[in-house]
């Protein structure tokens, strides 16, 4: 047997619905394990692309400044 046939013939159990109970269960564990979101991994993302964005900025500046210096 190989896995077409295996799936030909198990076709019918890829349409099964749980019962409601069951999905209920499961939404209750499912809450039960979820993690309450944190800001504050959201807030220090922000403030790395910030201080990224800066650092760049600053260097940008620095680079034209010396070439500016230079080129006189």
């Amino acid at each position: 047997m190989d896995i077409f046939d295996f799936f030909k013939e198990n076709e019918e159990k890829l349409h099964e619905r749980p019962a409601e109970k069951v999905w209920q269960k499961l939404e209750q564990r499912l809450d039960k394990t979820r993690r309450p979101k944190r800001r504050g991994i959201r807030f220090l993302q922000t403030v790395a692309i910030v201080v990224v964005l800066s650092l760049l900025l600053l260097t940008a500046v620095l680079v034209w400044y010396f070439v500016y210096q230079n080129g006189r």
